[in-house]
């Protein structure tokens, strides 16, 4: 996939999580799956597992939502923090962060919905 259609696969995949419909954000990114370069693949699916699990906190499915985190933070955990072109870290900080509230129990879905996470692409 050339930078520019995987930069416009982000940015829509972007809106999409932004706007707090993580269903529809992975499903942006599964769809361009076919085109995107084996280099970045375990970071799409990581991305698709982070957008699953905070689909799943909409639900209130917290032991679903703390494993699909789970899976996708071990995915993008060892891309640089700009890889495919998104600031990854903050992402990345804010899974653990809600992992971990998760796991005591203390997950607050209207905090996550004053305060959502953010998928941010680099410019």
């Amino acid at each position: 996939m050339a930078d520019g259609r995987l930069h416009h696969l982000f940015l829509a995949a972007a809106r999409e999580f932004n706007s707090g419909r993580y269903f529809e954000a992975h499903e942006v990114i599964e769809e361009g799956l076919d085109e995107v370069p084996d280099d970045l693949w375990d970071l799409c699916i990581g991305l698709i597992q982070i957008a699953v699990g905070y689909h799943k906190t909409t639900q209130g499915l917290w032991s679903g939502a703390a494993k699909m985190l789970g899976l996708g933070l071990q995915k993008v955990e060892p891309f640089a923090g700009d890889a495919g072109g998104i600031n990854l870290e903050p992402l990345r900080q804010r899974v653990r962060s809600d992992i971990a509230l998760l796991h005591e129990g203390r997950f607050d879905a209207q905090a996550r919905q004053r305060n959502p996470p953010r998928l941010q692409p680099l410019a």
